[in-house]
């Protein structure tokens, strides 16, 4: 297959996929690991085509560094975007995956290169979901939004999301929607709120569940309800071990703060 190349980024066409004005969902590592996550679930779910590999020297691991990702059976790969279609119903969805966020020089270029590829189908809307960090635990499952238009604003508030007022999305997911918003493309952030865990669960299903409403898309949740109920027995049974072992409690917490 064809490779687009366009300065050290290119695009690396793996498969021939009939869409017909897909919109581009985009989940990347980050926060809580949130859109990483969302965007995994719908992949596992959907059973979408493979279509593509984009590669760039500015996509580095998070601290920086450039190098091979190494899998459980040795073998390694380069990080990498993985571009997943979907067309077996409307609306045809091209999904956007990855192991790696471009490093801040090379934002612009990668998220121009993506865009310019989502947009070869016939792509006018763009979504990314993200983390909402927070410190509040009342704000658990709350999702807030970023909009280019306030008629979509006004359509996620009816939803039940929270317009997020102030601050900044950082990184690829804001990137990408402030160059779509320049290329006239229906564009929003979805942000599950999360106070970092690793993953969270809670958040991701939050967005997905914003997602799936809002461009009607018919996803299942009910094996990931079942992994967060999993998950919340084993933070309670460890937080029950903590509290019975106080001295060594009051230890990891002296260790955490020294680390911290």
């Amino acid at each position: 297959m064809a490779s687009q190349v366009l300065s050290d980024t290119r695009i690396h066409e793996l498969a021939q996929v009939e869409l017909k004005e897909p919109v581009l969902i985009q989940g990347l590592p980050g926060l809580g690991y949130v859109g990483k996550v969302a965007v995994d679930y719908f992949i596992e779910k959907l059973k979408p085509v493979k279509m593509a590999e984009l590669y760039s020297s500015y996509l580095l691991f998070p601290d920086g560094n450039l190098g091979i990702n190494i899998s459980e059976d040795g073998t390694y790969s380069l990080p990498r975007y993985e571009f997943y279609g979907y067309g077996e119903k409307n609306p045809n969805v091209i999904l956007l995956t990855g192991d790696a966020q471009p490093s801040v020089t090379g934002q612009y270029e990668v998220a121009s290169v993506v865009l310019d590829f989502a947009q070869r189908f016939g792509c006018k809307a763009v979504y990314t979901m993200g983390g909402y960090g927070t410190r509040s635990g009342n704000d658990v499952g709350a999702v807030y939004a970023v909009v280019g238009e306030a008629e979509l604003g006004e359509r996620l508030k009816k939803m039940g999301a929270k317009l997020a007022k102030g601050g900044a999305v950082t990184g690829a997911a804001g990137v990408i929607l402030g160059i779509g918003r320049q290329r006239s493309l229906s564009c929003a952030g979805l942000l599950g709120a999360t106070r970092g865990a690793y993953p969270d669960l809670e958040a991701a299903r939050a967005v997905i569940q914003m997602l799936t409403g809002l461009v009607n898309i018919p996803v299942d949740l009910k094996e990931l309800d079942t992994e967060i109920r999993t998950c919340a027995r084993k933070w309670n049974v460890s937080d029950t071990q903590r509290l019975k072992r106080p001295g060594k409690a009051r230890k990891s917490l002296r260790k955490a703060r020294i680390a911290t």
